[in-house]
């Protein structure tokens, strides 16, 4: 097959995304995880340490509308900043919304239109279809007994129409650098070990794709590491949901960018008390 006729994962995304927010005018939700586990000791003594990242982040229309990030592990208190729009900026909020200070730069931290160029650019081994019925609330699932008296049978709320993805293992690291991802670029790096790859089409069009790196350790201590990730990028069609406004807090210093509100959270700025539990909508 030539490379113009290739299948690509591209195309696959393009088709199941068909007729969905063409104009433009989306909701982009990304959602990113990566769970680190290091276990230190061995056999019955060993005492895995873990590690979480977690990332959301909503874009309407192109603008990033809001994002949170929160770290959280065994070795100490979990931290956690929020970003919103602020009129035409940004703030951001250290303890879960309660108080807002200035961002001064506008972040820009994925493109829509470029992330669905570099996905023409991976090809694609085979890809399996799969329709799943959801059925209306209240109603039995297909297959179950019938209603006593009768009646007719459930009418189906909406098709899920689902790919898995078949990538080779060059393809899905390619897939990774689409954010910059840096697996085997060190040779001293995690090992890609598995992952996966899947779309689905129903009210919104979602890619998920997991990862698992592991066979490596901590070269100061030989701690064997075990890492996982996992990304979703959903695309649904922009309603007229208006975003909620924020008041800015003039005792909360300004941050220049998101390395920035980083910074303040690390430092202890005010507002930075530290919270349980991840990432919450706001």
């Amino acid at each position: 097959m030539s490379s113009d006729l290739r299948l690509t994962l591209g195309a696959l995304y393009r088709e199941m995304r068909a007729g969905l927010g063409d104009a433009g005018r989306v909701r982009v939700t990304v959602e990113f995880q990566q769970r680190t586990i290091a276990v230190a000791g061995d056999g019955e003594t060993a005492e895995p340490a873990s590690l979480v990242l977690e990332t959301l982040l909503e874009y309407e229309d192109r603008v990033l509308d809001r994002a949170q990030v929160a770290l959280r592990g065994s070795g100490g208190p979990p931290l956690r900043f929020m970003v919103a729009r602020h009129g035409d900026a940004y703030a951001y909020s250290l303890d879960g919304g309660v108080r807002w200070g200035r961002v001064a730069a506008h972040p820009r931290i994925f493109s829509l239109e470029e992330f669905e160029r570099e996905l023409a650019e991976i090809p694609v081994e085979d890809a399996t279809y799969d329709v799943l019925n959801a059925v209306r609330a209240g109603e039995p699932p297909p297959g179950s007994e019938p209603a006593p008296g009768g009646g007719p049978p459930p009418l189906p709320e909406r098709f899920v129409d689902a790919l898995d993805v078949s990538l080779d293992r060059g393809a899905f690291l390619r897939l990774l650098h689409v954010f910059a991802a840096d697996v085997d670029d060190d040779p001293d790096a995690p090992l890609l070990n598995a992952f996966s790859v899947s779309v689905e089409a129903a009210d919104d069009v979602a890619l998920h794709y997991w990862w698992s790196l592991s066979d490596t350790v901590v070269a100061t201590a030989d701690i064997p590491v075990r890492v996982r990730c996992s990304v979703s990028i959903r695309v649904a069609a922009l309603g007229d949901e208006q975003p909620t406004a924020v008041s800015l807090d003039p005792s909360l210093p300004d941050a220049a960018d998101l390395d920035g509100v980083w910074g303040l959270l690390r430092d202890g700025a005010p507002g930075a008390a530290p919270e349980a539990g991840g990432p919450e909508p706001a």
